[in-house]
């Protein structure tokens, strides 16, 4: 039995899989050792992997007795790894195509992760991971707007739902220009993909997929639990 740590830069989800299948989940705004020994209890779990783009923790005090590993670049991973300064890279990437390769092998995927950053990951057919682009989140991008202007309103997406291109006021400008901006530059990145590499699948996860699934004007696939198979896959590798 494994567990999963994801730590981002908002929450915490934490996933116990037995061997490559998927068992439970949980989402945390912070996690405690008294969350991880009630799960390890419950599931007796064997061992975790941790990938964490967050705040740093003491992971010994956090999981305790449970053997643990980090993900870094000095583990083995089941693809070739071709990004230029592997030291510098996120896990949650890294993780990330791991999960794309497990899930739909032999195919050019694409990795879309919507959350405080938005982050496009490409992973050959042949499972070499190449590399990709960051760029800031819808939040970053309302954020900014409203603190590097004087008179701008903080706005969030919730609650959106048909967004017209042409904003009539101030409120649905920002809007037009967050969200409908973003549809237009990942539609953009895509087409430039498929120019260079021909077919590509598209797999978004994080939080904020769910506004752009079926905004944009290509075939896509959702995935909640893209990092948890990745890690799971990664910590297999390493029995």
């Amino acid at each position: 039995m494994n567990l999963i740590a994801d730590i981002g830069n908002t929450r915490v989800k934490l996933a116990v899989f037995d061997a490559d299948t998927f068992v439970d989940q949980w989402v945390f705004d912070s996690v405690t050792r008294a969350d991880i020994d009630s799960i390890v209890a419950k599931y007796s779990v064997d061992r975790a992997i941790v990938s964490s783009v967050g705040k740093d923790m003491n992971y010994d005090e956090l999981f305790g007795t449970l053997p643990y590993m980090v993900l870094t670049s000095e583990v083995a991973v089941p693809i070739t790894n071709c990004y230029k300064t592997p030291t510098t890279l996120g896990a949650d990437r890294l993780a990330g195509v791991v999960g794309a390769a497990t899930l739909f092998p032999n195919k050019n995927n694409l990795v879309i992760d919507m959350g405080t950053c938005i982050t496009l990951d490409f992973i050959t057919k042949e499972a070499e991971y190449l590399g990709g682009a960051i760029m800031p989140g819808i939040s970053m991008k309302f954020k900014a707007l409203h603190t590097f202007t004087n008179k701008l309103p903080l706005l969030s997406a919730e609650n959106i739902e048909n967004i017209d291109i042409v904003g009539n006021d101030t409120w649905s400008s920002i809007y037009s220009g967050v969200m409908n901006g973003t549809c237009l530059e990942l539609e953009g990145f895509v087409a430039r993909y498929e120019e260079k590499y021909g077919s590509i699948n598209v797999i978004f996860t994080g939080g904020d997929a769910f506004y752009f699934e079926k905004r944009v004007n290509f075939p896509n696939f959702v995935s909640s639990n893209l990092l948890l198979i990745g890690l799971n896959k990664i910590l297999n590798t390493n029995e």
